[in-house]
């Protein structure tokens, strides 16, 4: 088995789980037979009999006892040599996993990452100054935990699990390390991502990139790091504080100690800062001043412009763009000839039909008839303006975090 792709699951509606595990089978890594999906079931109330005759993953249901342990848990179970986490709420696009594999392979890499995007009820974005994005990486040795730290968190594509493949080995060693700590003792229950992907950085000895599709992580009105209630706010607030602090204790003695503890540093003053606007916009002033005793900041700020400019500057997808991902999918699932008319100029499709030539996954030829048309990107003049560099700059600092506001932009840019 070379990979295994864990989903953890509970309580998800049974047709978004039904399109999260169909863009996995239906994909490019779906022509290879040397994957699994693990569905970890974390004592959910849904039934999810129909899933489990449709697409036949390795499945096992327990007790619920968090995101943490359900993904851990799903690492035991994994057989594969690399393993790669998927929320269950979220999807990847046709030709995701099945290069990252292959990069995996070829380079000898513990991590590699992909691109990823915003998914919101009116089209996909990424973000362009995103340097997984943007950037071709190729990192090895104590360079790694310094490149996991250097945006001190404003960039959550390294501390995310679901944009990467892990050498499986790597993870066990990363959740012993964890184990050592004090954290296995508590309830995980809020950015477990970041303890897991902290050790595995620490521990790789190679990491790179690759750009062959977006995981479509989607984004929606009610995520937030705020809750319904102050307890539950601190109970968030103590997890986090407690992560930067193994982190801070468990550096070790890379060269470049004294580097990542400051980016960590800032890190944690950044989180301050979303969480003193959180607590200010909800009106709460016991909230401000269990802050500001938490993170030991007499004045804490509010957020900052700067705290969001890697998010502010969009590339647009197009409302269609998970309609011509479809397309591509079928492409791969019918094989042979096909005869398609594309745009060349889009250089996501142009990518993915000549990785589909290249692979002898089909053989694309341009003539008429044409059996398929991959229609041009639909972006609207409104996501255009919404997504303007200007236009967000201003509505970041016109609306807070936690404002009524910015909670609707959030799930309809």
């Amino acid at each position: 088995m070379k990979l295994s792709i864990i989903v953890c699951v509970y309580d998800t509606p049974v047709e978004k789980l039904d399109k999260c595990l169909d863009s996995v089978y239906t994909s490019t890594l779906g022509k290879e037979k040397g994957f699994e999906v693990v569905l970890v079931d974390d004592g959910s109330h849904l039934d999810y009999t129909e899933i489990l005759k449709k697409y036949h993953p390795v499945y096992v249901k327990t007790e619920n006892r968090g995101h943490f342990a359900a993904r851990t848990y799903g690492l035991m179970l994994a057989e594969g040599e690399y393993v790669a986490y998927l929320d269950s709420d979220d999807t990847v696009t046709f030709n995701y996993h099945r290069p990252m594999l292959e990069k995996a392979i070829a380079s000898g890499a513990d991590i590699v990452i992909n691109d990823w995007a915003f998914r919101t009820e009116s089209g996909c974005a990424y973000c362009k100054s995103d340097s997984t994005i943007s950037s071709d990486l190729d990192i090895t040795d104590d360079e790694i935990l310094r490149q996991y730290t250097k945006y001190c968190g404003k960039q959550h594509s390294y501390f995310v699990l679901w944009n990467k493949i892990f050498k499986r080995e790597l993870l066990l060693r990363a959740k012993a390390e964890i184990e050592k700590t004090d954290a296995i003792m508590k309830r995980i229950t809020f950015s477990e991502d970041m303890l897991i992907t902290f050790f595995a950085f620490k521990l790789a000895k190679k990491m790179t990139n690759i750009h062959t599709g977006y995981y479509l992580y989607h984004v929606h009105a009610g995520q937030t790091v705020t809750v319904d209630s102050a307890e539950k706010i601190k109970s968030q607030i103590d997890m986090i504080c407690d992560n930067f602090d193994i982190m801070l204790e468990n550096i070790g003695d890379n060269k470049y100690a004294d580097e990542i503890k400051a980016s960590i540093v800032e890190w944690k003053n950044m989180m301050s800062r979303t969480h003193y606007s959180y607590a200010c916009a909800e009106g709460k002033a016991e909230l401000c001043e269990y802050v500001k005793e938490r993170y030991g900041i007499e004045k804490p700020r509010k957020s900052t412009a700067s705290d969001s400019r890697d998010y502010i500057a969009s590339g647009l997808l197009g409302k269609n763009f998970e309609g011509i991902d479809t397309i591509l999918r079928w492409i791969c699932k019918k094989g042979g000839d096909v005869s398609v008319k594309y745009d060349k100029k889009d250089e996501y499709v142009a990518k993915s039909i000549k990785y589909l030539q290249e692979n002898n996954i089909a053989n694309i030829v341009c003539c008429e008839p044409y059996q398929i048309v991959v229609p041009k990107r639909e972006i609207s003049v409104k996501s255009k303006i919404l997504h303007n560099r200007l236009v967000s700059m201003i509505a970041f600092a016109l609306f807070p975090k936690g404002s009524k506001i910015r909670k609707r932009l959030k799930g309809k840019l």
